[in-house]
């Protein structure tokens, strides 16, 4: 309960002059998003200059469902009052001194999380006292979805698994690509985390078509947003065959080897002896400088056969022509 607001009423008592006495509100609904910076501002008469030392600023923050406020930010008769901070704001939500003597009191808070949503009371004493509310709504899309995919082993089943963080809590399903609801079966659990996201997790387990993508779509129905990550074949396929294509890869060049290997050796074998054999004709011509090549003398004999022959047939046509 907003006690503070109770206690300055009841000792103002000036009616007439708090009537005189008015807070306005520029906007009344702010809607952020969660980790973004937000000012809320409220407007009070000054009437001249300002005097801090009469100026009281009073900022509570309450949730719904909650039955105690929270006190967000405090000036008391111009100077900060830390000790009445909430800790959920220290650090984080802070008075903009410079405009009050504008008349305006503007509260910042950085970082804004889920915690921050709810109803923000302003409430002004400065030579009367008045209040406003402002609401301020938080939200937080499901933006970044983590996906991973698995293969159960021994089984001809894959695991897809999809988790993002977000606010209000969204509904996930899945689709292929031509956005037909999968039957495989599915489990989606959620946590909170604490800074009250929707910590959203969800597997799918079944035999896919590796001819088609997969999708996981996360429906934020009060936001009316849906986001979705997309979970290629690629990776199914990689997934599935690495193994065979390891396999092929160490098979094929070891059956090269095998066929190859038996010419090389054979080839290798008749080039030694071949190497092996020469030298002995060499080492045999050097001790007997006489012997005569076999080769050689039937060359010797065929060539002197042809000379005589020739010589022969010379001189019969030269008798004829006598």
């Amino acid at each position: 309960m907003f006690q503070i607001l109770s206690m300055l009423l009841l000792e103002t008592q000036l009616y007439v002059v708090s009537a005189l006495f008015t807070v306005e509100v520029p906007q009344q609904l702010y809607v952020v998003e969660c980790g973004s910076n937000v000012t809320m501002e409220c407007r009070f008469p000054v009437n001249g200059s300002l005097n801090l030392q009469l100026l009281t600023v009073i900022w509570e923050q309450k949730r719904q469902g909650q039955s105690k406020s929270k006190e967000v930010y405090t000036l008391r008769n111009g100077k900060a009052f830390p000790p009445s901070q909430h800790r959920n704001y220290t650090g984080r939500a802070a008075l903009l001194h410079s405009e009050l003597k504008q008349g305006r009191a503007i509260l910042q808070i950085t970082s804004v999380k889920i915690t921050d949503a709810g109803s923000y009371l302003c409430l002004i004493d400065y030579q009367g006292v008045d209040y406003k509310y402002i609401t301020l709504e938080v939200k937080a899309s499901y933006k970044r979805i983590n996906t991973q995919v698995m293969r159960k082993p021994a089984e001809d089943k894959f695991v897809f698994t999809c988790q993002s963080e977000g606010f209000p809590l969204a509904e996930v399903f899945w689709q292929n690509e031509k956005n037909f609801n999968l039957s495989g079966s599915v489990n989606t659990t959620y946590t909170v985390t604490t800074d009250g996201l929707y910590n959203v997790t969800s597997i799918l387990t079944f035999k896919p078509n590796v001819s088609e993508n997969y999708s996981c779509v996360f429906w934020n129905k009060e936001l009316n947003e849906e986001t979705s990550a997309r979970i290629s074949t690629l990776a199914l396929m990689s997934t599935q065959y690495s193994g065979q294509k390891s396999l092929i890869l160490f098979v094929i060049p070891m059956c090269v080897m095998v066929a190859v290997l038996p010419s090389a050796l054979i080839i290798f074998h008749k080039r030694k002896s071949f190497k092996n054999g020469q030298p002995k004709k060499d080492r045999k011509r050097k001790l007997n400088p006489n012997l005569k090549d076999e080769n050689r003398d039937d060359f010797n004999s065929q060539t002197e056969a042809l000379y005589l022959s020739t010589v022969t047939a010379s001189r019969e046509s030269g008798s004829v022509g006598l």
